[in-house]
């Protein structure tokens, strides 16, 4: 007998017997992206669903709206139809009445994950809140000749060279280099407990992976740097290998101008089929250096051109007019926009009217949670005031949702595996409230309390809680109060290894407390540094390196030094360095730890 789930206002009935209620199975598909195996049994160790699921609702494809439904077997969307004819080739499926719009899982093509620990009250541009002229802009140490503007009475920055330059950026840059253990620039008061295995990399890169997961993102392109195991097991980390994919052929560059050599990889790569999207920042500010990145950019290669290509992306492209979208359309490149973060630090967003008017692909993205939005519902929201406000109401709720489904899925070359509602298409769903007269409008103004359910690869990571039951019930999910709205958040695997494991209340422990920690770090009396120490540093316990015997540093140290090991391996691995040092003075705290979603 078919058991149906009916959900009415939020109470879930169940109508079937207490023993038929949905469990999950052993089934071999992964939990949420992370590659992670599943247990067998019966037990739903980091399981699906048992048997088939049908989704019924309102559907976004997003090309066409319909009442009606979507099946999913395993990992795999297999039917999407109108009124109820998926039934009719999935007896016995759990039918699913969810009451709200269902449509693809969004899609993050632009964000710095390791930095969403932080928000705007950990670091925006200091700089004079009101000016009248650009000449009132030159209050602030930070504004020379021409790194700053007047933009609608405020003073904002030309380009992305000028505010990482600001000492309140480079202390919040210390915390995340020290709490993920980045191979250069931590900070000297880096305490040894987050060296190695001690970093809490993986739980940072969670925690940005849960700001979307809750915001109805399954994939997201965070720019970790180095791969991790950890990674990829809430939303897909689409840019690196723990994706849930069959392969990783998306390439990144955050920094501009990569090297010659690196880009003539990424060629070599388009060539040979290794790389199917290259997502580079490039003219991201309003400064003449900004645009002059587009030519660098055809320079840059030892075959001049070759990074103009199709599999190419830019990011940002703030700085661009007419001629270089032009110049883009023609070589068959996209464009990823981000207007919060464009707004936050430039005071101008990329022209995207004259972007469109070329013929590009354009995807929306937040950036990062610091000036940029938490996440992308609330960025969608910003794109749609900018647009209505700026442009005319340009861009529709319809163009809005293609830029984070179907458009974001061309610009990670994977356009034939996620962004859409269709068969044979990975069951990346969600399922949010809203008026399923207007569905694609219900999309754009979701917030995360809205967003009924996520599905990640067939598997229900987040919802409402009348749809825990169809949850993993091995290892569980976690209650939640997200914005008023009873949710339930499903965050650790049944699987022990690479910490793949951890529950909500693990993660997010651990990063409060690192943030704790490093607050607590306070420097020293000037005078163990010998009262040298600027008026903008303070003296620190240097604790970045190990301290080693002396003996491997020739077996003396002068006075007021110490024995480190500075580097892993090589001849200058071992050296005799003063116990106390100068360093950039720390102005402020950055605990607590930002929230998964800032509810105003």
């Amino acid at each position: 007998m078919r058991r149906w789930l009916i959900l009415l206002v939020a109470v879930l009935v169940i109508v079937a017997c207490r023993e038929e209620r949905p469990t999950t199975s052993g089934s071999s598909s992964a939990v949420g992206g992370g590659g992670a195996g599943v247990g067998g049994g019966g037990s739903g160790a980091g399981g699906t669903i048992s048997g088939d699921i049908i989704l019924q609702g309102t559907i976004v494809t997003p090309d066409v709206t319909f009442d009606g439904q979507v099946l999913i077997e395993g990992e795999t969307i297999t039917c999407v139809a109108e009124g109820t004819a998926c039934e009719d080739s999935a007896a016995g499926a759990t039918v699913v009445e969810t009451g709200g719009v269902i449509a693809p899982g969004l899609i993050d093509t632009h964000n710095h994950i390791l930095f969403d620990i932080f928000d705007e009250s950990d670091w925006a541009p200091n700089l004079p809140g009101t000016c009248v002229s650009v000449g009132d802009c030159s209050a602030s140490s930070y504004c020379g000749a021409g790194d700053c503007d007047c933009v609608d009475g405020v003073c904002r920055y030309t380009d992305h060279d000028e505010w990482p330059k600001e000492d309140e950026y480079a202390l919040m840059l210390d915390y995340k280099q020290c709490l993920e253990d980045a191979s250069q620039g931590k900070p000297v008061w880096c305490p040894q407990t987050y060296d190695g295995d001690g970093d809490v990399k993986c739980e940072m890169d969670k925690w940005g992976e849960l700001k979307g997961l809750i915001a109805a993102t399954t994939s997201i392109v965070g720019l970790p740097g180095n791969s991790s195991k950890c990674f990829g097991s809430l939303s897909r980390s689409i840019d690196v290998s723990q994706n849930d994919l069959p392969d990783d052929k998306v390439q990144t560059s955050a920094l501009f101008p990569p090297s010659s050599s690196s880009g003539d990889g990424v060629c070599a790569n388009f060539t040979d089929g290794d790389t199917e999207a290259y997502l580079i920042h490039c003219g991201e500010g309003v400064s003449q250096n900004a645009l002059d990145e587009f030519q660098q950019l055809f320079d840059l290669t030892t075959t001049p051109g070759c990074l103009y290509s199709p599999q190419t992306t830019i990011t940002h492209g703030t700085a661009f007019g007419a001629n270089e979208f032009a110049v883009m359309a023609t070589a068959g490149m996209k464009l990823t926009w981000s207007p919060a973060s464009n707004l936050s630090l430039y005071g101008v967003t990329t022209d995207i009217p004259a972007a469109l008017a070329a013929g590009l692909l354009v995807s929306l993205a937040p950036d990062w949670s610091m000036g940029g939005s938490q996440n992308l519902l609330d960025e969608l929201r910003v794109a749609k005031a900018h647009s209505d406000a700026q442009w005319g109401g340009l861009l529709t709720d319809r163009d809005l949702v293609d830029m984070v489904t179907v458009n974001a899925a061309a610009v990670l070359g994977l356009a034939d595996r996620i962004g859409r509602l269709e068969a044979g298409y990975l069951a990346d769903v969600v399922v949010v409230a809203g008026d399923s007269s207007d569905p694609y409008g219900a999309l754009v103004a979701a917030t995360p309390a809205d967003v009924s359910l996520v599905m990640v690869g067939g598997v229900i990571l987040y919802g409402d809680v009348a749809f825990e039951p169809l949850a993993p019930t091995v290892p569980g999910c976690t209650n939640i109060d997200i914005c008023g709205s009873s949710k339930f958040l499903c965050v650790a695997e049944d699987d022990s290894r690479d910490t793949l494991d951890q529950t909500y209340a693990e993660v997010e422990t651990a990063l409060r407390t690192a943030l704790e920690d490093l607050d607590s770090i306070q420097p020293v009396s000037p005078a163990l540094c010998n009262n040298a120490c600027a008026t903008d540093e303070s003296c620190f316990l240097r604790t970045v390196h190990a301290t080693v015997d002396v003996s491997q540093c020739g077996g003396s140290c002068a006075a007021g030094e110490d024995c480190f090991q500075t580097a892993m391996s090589g001849n200058n691995q071992f050296n005799c360095l003063s116990v106390h040092t100068c360093y950039a003075a720390k102005t402020h705290d950055f605990a607590p730890l930002t929230p998964l979603v800032q509810c105003n």
